[in-house]
């Protein structure tokens, strides 16, 4: 090629690249609404907060899936489970699907994930610093992460499991000899450490896996910031998923004396259908105060850890060009309903935060319009002037950042489990368990505005049946709308 062709190509190039803002994405792990800026009474996120100041917060963002790998696959898609196909952590999504980082890397973008964007098992492949099931076309540049997780040294309590902690230095031992990355470690179920809590001493930090990821995004910031070409990059922090890790510093303003227990009824599963119940753990109120006390500090861990990257982000002046996005894949239940984790349908496990910031926007404002996270791909794509990706399902958010309070189309949420559908609006959540096998036909009907904790189930109400038949309908209207 001619050196004026070149010159040429390269000026076209520059051109295209002037004034595109940067995308930093940061995802965590199992957050449900435990946000002191969303007014939770007692979980503290000031870093969170303070960035919330910045942006808009989205009060009723609701996932696709309660569960990692299709909720990822779904937001990173542009599309809902049952049309890209993940509908359980052991899914793949297609390996040509345009997801949401390869669409910015093929106008122009560098794009890099650093930790866990699409599904990783954790803390398996933390503990052996593997990508899990990532998916590789979606990136120029990929950093995993390797830790010990629950073997980290520092105070364990395990609730469910207290005989395996005494076998952790032995455990902390065979995890050093393996190389990073080696599959064929094959982690005792002890280190999953599903209802454990782990306090590591501060100067520790940096064996934590959020530690790491926030210095290694750090370090490519750095990087970045003296390069031309815009960035689209993509951090994942895997607290607070189980198990509940953190430091002294952010465990010692929770006392496990006065963390408050979840309330509800006491026949509070009598109107319920088994496809919506959880195993019930059975855990002492102890236990269960000591665990939601373990999910706290992970998240302040956690907070503190995005605190450092927004940090580094306004020293290096990149903020002003920058749209960054936080948000969780789905939420998390911790003994409501006497119930844990997610997979299911209740507001815990569906419902996470979501703060976009970006230049020009609007800024420090709460929008209480219903929204999905399959809508962040079409969102985001808009704010960087890109034109819209033919595959994605979603609705643009940008008109909800330049005005809160704007009306949209879409006014509900639809959410899928692999035991029925869900369907989220300002008022109502309905879910709809079709009959499958054994099980017959259930419904659940919720009035969120007089029962926020969801413990009357008005679906088998006549007073409610109107109300009943048109959300149902209109869930299966959006069922049926992406086959």
């Amino acid at each position: 090629m001619k050196l004026a062709s070149v010159l040429l190509l390269f000026a076209f190039a520059s051109a295209a690249h002037a004034g595109k803002p940067n995308v930093l994405f940061v995802i965590s792990d199992d957050l449900n609404t435990a946000l002191s800026g969303l007014g939770h009474p007692e979980c503290r996120t000031p870093n969170l907060d303070k960035f919330a100041e910045t942006g808009v917060t989205f009060t009723r963002a609701f996932c696709q899936f309660p569960l990692c790998g299709p909720s990822r696959a779904s937001i990173m898609s542009g599309q809902y489970p049952l049309v890209n196909g993940v509908t359980g952590n052991g899914g793949h999504l297609n390996p040509q699907r345009m997801t949401l980082p390869r669409y910015f890397g093929s106008h122009g973008y560098w794009n890099a994930r650093v930790s866990k964007i699409f599904h990783m098992g954790i803390p398996i492949d933390i503990v052996q610093g593997t990508p899990g099931r990532d998916h590789a076309p979606s990136w120029a540049a990929t950093h995993d992460i390797r830790a010990m997780e629950t073997l980290t040294p520092g105070k364990v309590a395990n609730f469910t499991e207290p005989e395996v902690v005494a076998g952790y230095p032995g455990l902390r031992e065979q995890w050093q000899a393996i190389k990073p990355g080696d599959k064929s470690y094959s982690m005792p179920r002890s280190v999953r450490g599903d209802f454990a809590v782990v306090e590591v001493a501060d100067r520790d930090a940096s064996l934590l896996p959020d530690t790491m990821a926030a210095d290694k995004a750090i370090g490519l910031l750095q990087q970045q910031a003296k390069q031309k070409q815009p960035f689209f990059l993509a951090v994942g922090f895997v607290r607070p998923h189980f198990p509940f890790i953190s430091t002294e510093s952010s465990l010692r303003s929770y006392d496990p004396k006065t963390t408050a227990l979840p309330k509800f009824p006491p026949d509070d599963q009598v109107d319920m259908p088994a496809q919506a119940i959880a195993k019930d753990m059975n855990l002492a109120d102890d236990a269960v105060r000591q665990l939601r006390r373990g999910y706290y500090g992970a998240v302040s861990f956690m907070d503190e850890q995005f605190g450092r990257l927004m940090a580094e982000l306004d020293r290096l002046k990149l903020r002003d060009n920058t749209i960054v996005v936080f948000v969780s894949d789905h939420g998390y239940l911790l003994g409501e309903h006497r119930m844990w984790k997610k997979s299911r349908l209740w507001e815990e496990a569906i419902r996470t935060p979501l703060i976009i910031s970006a230049p020009g926007r609007a800024r420090g404002v709460r929008c209480n319009r219903v929204v999905e996270l399959v809508d962040l791909y079409p969102t985001l794509a808009e704010l960087a002037g890109l034109p819209p990706e033919p595959g994605t399902q979603g609705q643009s958010l940008v008109p909800l950042l330049e005005n809160p309070g704007a009306k949209r189309d879409k006014k509900d949420a639809w959410i899928f489990t692999g035991r029925g559908h869900g369907l989220r609006t300002e008022r109502w959540a309905f879910m709809w368990y079709p009959a499958k096998r054994n099980r017959q036909e259930a419904f659940m009907l919720y009035d969120m505005k007089s029962d926020p904790g969801q413990f009357t189930n008005l679906a088998s109400n006549p007073k409610y049946a109107g109300i009943k038949t048109r959300l149902h309908s209109r869930l299966r209207e959006r069922i049926a709308s992406v086959k």
